[in-house]
């Protein structure tokens, strides 16, 4: 679908509203929103409108229009792109600035991370650091001030966890056996670590190790660290709304994560 660029000014005229909802979790520094799919479905499939699709830059439609190949990836693509532009746009809130979706571009550094440019934030810090996450029933992103650490990561809690459960330290099947935390809190941990760094896990689960678990009233406190850089320590809130595992690692702008 090719729209006219004065259709998608019209269109993106009205797009006041935001797609994603506010989530209040986590910590109090870390905004996170979240769009549920079945919310916006039709018919079992994802209903993106020309308004959606008005939310993108020029170079995002592009992007957009050229993954052709599946129709769920470029349904999948777009709720990403969204629910990040939602969450800038609400951050900017907090700051007495208020943003159209086409004001924020959302890009991909080389190791897959997301960052967003946005020119009206320069008198602000600049834009948020932000992260996004996503499965088959609900996307999440995440923004933090710039200079912060952020990284979320969902599952759903009856995720398969076979591979994992056999990549496990005996550090980590430790905190298993003990019930302080379960194999998927503790791939959802390194996942969130990773995306703070801005790396992603790729499939390195073993390079991450876990080295302690923290019961809180609201969930654990998971401590992941590199095996290239033991003085490495990246904390992840690890929660269990619903039917999900969530995971949310923030560092302050002025705290070292070492």
């Amino acid at each position: 679908m090719l729209l006219h660029p004065a259709l998608l000014r019209r269109w993106a005229m009205q797009l006041g509203q935001f797609v994603s909802r506010a989530w209040e979790i986590g910590p109090p520094e870390v905004l996170v929103r979240r769009i549920d799919v079945a919310e916006i479905a039709l018919g079992g499939s994802v209903a993106i409108g020309p308004a959606f699709v008005a939310a993108l830059t020029s170079g995002e439609h592009e992007t957009w229009q050229s993954l052709t190949a599946s129709a769920s990836r470029q349904h999948e693509w777009l709720l990403g792109r969204l629910a990040l532009k939602d969450v800038v746009r609400a951050w900017a809130s907090e700051r007495g600035q208020t943003l159209e979706p086409s004001d924020i571009e959302i890009h991909i550094d080389d190791e897959g991370a997301p960052f967003a440019r946005c020119a009206a934030l320069s008198g602000v810090g600049g834009s948020p650091v932000i992260s996004l996450s996503h499965n088959s029933g609900v996307v999440v992103a995440a923004a933090a001030d710039p200079g912060a650490l952020i990284g979320i990561d969902i599952e759903y809690a009856d995720r398969k966890i076979d591979v994992v459960a056999r990549a496990l330290s005996e550090t980590e099947q430790a905190f298993v056996d003990a019930e302080a935390a379960s194999v998927l809190d503790i791939l959802v941990a390194k996942e969130a670590a990773t995306k703070a760094l801005g790396v992603g896990l790729g499939g390195g689960v073993s390079r991450w190790p876990v080295v302690s678990v923290t019961p809180l009233p609201q969930g654990v406190m998971v401590d992941v660290t590199s095996t290239t850089d033991l003085g490495l320590v990246l904390p992840v809130l690890v929660l269990h709304p619903l039917d999900t595992v969530l995971g949310i690692c923030y560092i302050a702008p002025d705290i070292d994560a070492a």
